[in-house]
């Protein structure tokens, strides 16, 4: 079976073209945007763009997350991915299992298994969930119908960023996978406001009832369904452990949540991502000031990452009692 949807064009640049760079040094503007201008057609806009908006909503602007299918990028875009770092030294992790007790599950139910082994270093790289805009530009007035459309992803960059080629050859990816065309164009946003989208910012505030938290960690936001029943688990959680402080991400990103221990025992997780949690023991002063690209920085060396499978409770515990040990916190 065909992992990705196959399109009439190239899927991916394996680098960043020459002329690319050379547009980008040559901006009026240090921001900028990858985007593209293209005239479709009206069977066009239903195939092969028909991805790029809603049904019949091509005409009108819209922003989507595009879908996994349309290539890697747009996968790594909405899942995330791994990297397995051979060429560094292993590591000490915990694993854990189920298995049944007595050899039958149905009658005498489950128990999980703790395990610590040597692996290799793992780098994670959370989704960066960029959607694509659509914007039309001019209607066609000939019989074939369409218009002449402006297709962007929603991340502005700066040329003075630091490796910012990096991102740009993942955004123009993406963009090439989606609709086989790519190009830059100046941004109105200023630097503040771009950096604004990538920086997380943390709002720190002390223990207090769960109810308390949990209110703070909702802060007024309107919730998909269940979401506010997940906050709620997390603060228990997070709380039978007894934190110092808890962790709130600012503005855009208060989607983050978490609760400090110590100064280099601080965990967290991304609510709208939801699918693990982060044990980090790097030092909160230096984690604070990282963007939301940057925040798990370099190998797993120095965090665990629990993913929400069976007995990952239990596994964050155990380890958080250990850490907790090793600090002299209990």
């Amino acid at each position: 079976m065909q992992k990705y949807r196959k399109v009439p064009w190239q899927r991916n640049l394996r680098q960043v073209p020459a002329a690319i760079l050379n547009k980008i040094q040559h901006l009026p503007t240090d921001a900028f945007v990858v985007g593209c201008v293209k005239t479709l057609t009206a069977s066009q806009l239903t195939d092969p763009f028909g991805h790029l908006a809603p049904p019949g909503e091509l005409d009108a602007a819209s922003d989507v997350l595009p879908p996994a299918n349309m290539g890697l990028y747009s996968e790594r875009n909405t899942h995330g991915w791994v990297e397995k770092r051979k060429d560094l030294p292993k590591i000490t992790k915990t694993f854990y299992w189920e298995s049944p007790n007595f050899g039958d599950a149905a009658t005498y139910g489950t128990h999980l298994h703790f395990h610590d082994r040597q692996v290799y270093q793992t780098e994670y790289h959370e989704p960066r969930l960029y959607k694509i805009r659509t914007k039309l530009l001019k209607m066609a007035t000939g019989p074939v119908g369409g218009g002449v459309y402006q297709i962007t992803v929603d991340q502005p960059l700066l040329r003075s960023q630091k490796d910012f080629e990096k991102e740009l050859l993942f955004i123009l990816n993406l963009l090439q996978e989606n609709c086989g065309e790519v190009d830059v164009f100046s941004d109105g946003a200023s630097a503040e406001e771009i950096i604004s989208t990538l920086s997380l910012d943390w709002d720190v505030f002390p223990p207090g009832t769960n109810e308390d938290i949990v209110r703070h960690f909702i802060g007024g936001r309107q919730l998909p369904a269940g979401k506010a029943g997940v906050v709620a688990e997390r603060v228990k959680l997070f709380s039978l452990l007894k934190p110092n402080a808890y962790l709130k991400g600012k503005g855009t990103f208060g989607n983050y949540i978490g609760a400090r221990y110590a100064d280099d025992l601080v965990v967290f997780e991304n609510m709208d991502y939801g699918n693990a949690l982060y044990i980090l023991y790097d030092d909160w002063a230096e984690v604070s000031k990282r963007s939301r690209l940057d925040l798990i920085r370099g190998t797993d060396a120095t965090f665990d990452r629990l993913v929400h499978s069976y007995g990952w409770e239990q596994a964050f515990g155990k380890i958080m009692k250990r850490e907790k040990r090793k600090r002299g916190l209990v």
